[in-house]
């Protein structure tokens, strides 16, 4: 069931519209056929009754003698009048509400004419020839041939219509039996109303589409600038257009970046600013172990100067690349971990490329290769190797920078990518290693909307697993 149902807010407005309309076309037939229905039913009725009340004042002023022979006369198909000393109708049985709002309409409407009693009957069935011949009892006599002829052809031109039957007592207890075919109520659905609701919901359906495309473009123009403002600090402002509400709204994202964007300036010039004002006093200091006599701590006080200052550079340089970020370009991933392997000396490095799966997505080339260079730089000089594999779907591309290292402990896992921390049992002073490359590294795919995660592979070793967004056609 649920995925029948939409997943976008668009969607959802289509569906709530659609539905309401049907539901509100349906009840506004059903209402509007209810009552067409019972003024058709009285109009039927009346019509009924004007044409007994008629037919019985003629009959009722004639002789007896040219009753039948009259009554014979004017039976034709969708009438049957018959004069008879019995009626045709039960008068014990109990009237339906059909044969009730027939009574009381001839109550109403029969004015001066002399009527002892007034019986009716409504049949919702069909009647057959032999059961009319029950209710009219003269029907089959040899000389009722013409009225016998006249009772099959109403039954046989409305075999499928009901039958009012009503019998009026005059003055003298004779009665007059008349039958008349029920007119059936025009159907609610019909071939027109079917018609009028499907083409109703096609205009509607178009012009939702239409408006709520337009409606809710705005939406979509914020969750891409969004996405892009999470690759991208520096993309372009959006342009102030639409709405007052879409435009205050606009306004309020374009006033976000732009603070987002000052403060990340802003802490970048810090970071430079305190990192270049170190190189003083490192320098001060440097000068002044020289003069220190003891060879010792003379050598360990140079190699912490000699740290301070790759950590300065190293975050110098970080700080310098943020500040005058390089432009974007497509970029085929394969390419790219293909010549980082070109480059690499010796064998502990391995990489496996789909040769016909594109890999392409938009970032900036230097800075992706600095991160993957630190990945597998990592892999290389802590975990003995690194294998790369490159994957990917319709979404994102994937790449797995493998190792055969002793691992991370498991709540070592995100602390790593902390800026100069460093892990006692995989790294030493001695490499050179500033604490920067993972951090460098989870902030450049960042950057490109994607991100990396460690994770200990059960065989043995570390895997450090990059998703980048594929490049959208």
């Amino acid at each position: 069931m649920k995925r029948l149902l939409p997943t976008s807010m668009a969607g959802w407005l289509i569906l709530v519209i659609v539905f309401g309309l049907v539901v509100s076309q349906a009840v506004t037939i059903a209402i509007h056929y209810n009552s067409r229905r019972d003024a058709q039913l009285l109009l039927e009725n009346v019509r009924i009754v004007e044409r007994v009340v008629a037919l019985t004042r003629i009959i009722n002023l004639l002789p007896l003698e040219q009753r039948p022979a009259i009554a014979v006369g004017v039976s034709r198909s969708g009438l049957i009048v018959t004069w008879e000393p019995k009626s045709a109708v039960n008068a014990g049985k109990p009237r339906n509400d059909r044969a009730q709002l027939l009574v009381e309409v001839l109550d109403r409407r029969h004015e001066d004419l002399p009527l002892r009693a007034i019986e009716a009957d409504y049949f919702a069935a069909p009647l057959s020839l032999p059961l009319a011949g029950d209710l009219f009892g003269r029907l089959f006599g040899e000389r009722n041939n013409d009225l016998r002829g006249a009772l099959r052809q109403v039954l046989d031109s409305s075999p499928h219509q009901a039958l009012y039957v009503v019998s009026l007592q005059l003055a003298d207890d004779t009665w007059v039996n008349i039958a008349a075919p029920d007119v059936q109520t025009v159907p609610a659905w019909s071939s027109a109303t079917t018609a009028l609701i499907v083409g109703t919901l096609i205009v509607v359906i178009a012009l939702s589409i239409i408006g709520i495309r337009h409606l809710t473009a705005p939406l979509r123009t914020l969750t891409q600038a969004a996405d892009r403002l999470g690759r991208n600090v520096n993309s372009p402002p959006l342009p102030e257009a639409g709405s007052p509400d879409v435009i205050q709204a606009i306004r309020s994202f374009n006033g976000m970046q732009d603070r987002i964007r000052r403060f990340v300036e802003d802490r970048t010039r810090l970071i430079a600013a305190i990192s270049h004002d170190l190189r003083t006093p490192i320098t001060r200091l440097r000068l002044r172990a020289e003069l220190i006599g003891d060879s010792e701590q003379q050598q360990k006080m140079l190699a912490d100067l000699a740290e301070m200052e790759t950590m300065i550079a190293s975050t110098l340089n970080f700080a310098r690349e943020e500040a005058n970020p390089e432009p974007r370009q497509e970029i085929d991933l394969r390419q790219l971990l293909q010549v980082l392997y070109m480059d690499s000396t010796g064998t502990s490095f391995a990489v496996e490329l789909p040769a016909d799966h594109p890999a392409v997505l938009e970032g900036q080339p230097v800075a992706l290769r600095r991160g993957f260079a630190n990945l597998i730089g990592n892999a290389i000089r802590y975990g003995e190797g690194a294998r790369v594999t490159l994957s990917g779907d319709d979404a994102n591309l994937t790449v797995h920078v493998d190792d055969d290292g002793p691992g991370i402990h498991e709540d070592q896992l995100e602390k790593v990518f902390r800026p100069f921390y460093r892990l006692d049992s995989s790294r030493s002073r001695d490499t050179g290693g500033t604490g920067l490359g993972l951090s460098v590294a989870r902030g450049v795919f960042r950057a490109h909307g994607g991100d990396v995660v460690l994770a200990n592979r059960p065989d043995g070793g570390l895997r450090a697993t990059v998703t980048l967004p594929r490049l959208k056609p």
